[in-house]
């Protein structure tokens, strides 16, 4: 992980295959930081809380989602088959 030390109204360019991506340090106090990305239309921006797959967007009817479905499901289930003295139910 790189880390890095900016002051209020300082700019990071990360450069990406679909573009520049700037991150502007906007503001910061005690305890909150706003930023302000400036990246290519392509590219999705998330904040981790609400990145996290819910079961709306595992509908299978778009084969992507059924992929990552099945990325998501394999560990616990592994984990649940091959687990000694597990019986295969949580």
């Amino acid at each position: 992980m790189l880390v890095l030390t900016r002051r209020p109204h300082q700019v990071i360019h990360i450069h990406t295959s679909d573009g520049l991506i700037e991150v502007h340090l906007n503001d910061c106090n005690s305890n909150q930081v706003r930023l302000g990305f400036v990246a290519p239309a392509n590219v999705k921006i998330m904040r981790e809380e609400i990145d996290e797959p819910n079961e709306d967007s595992l509908c299978v009817s778009r084969p992507e989602n059924l992929v990552q479905a099945r990325r998501n499901a394999a560990p616990s289930l592994l984990r649940a088959l091959f687990t000694p003295g597990s019986t295969g139910s949580q």
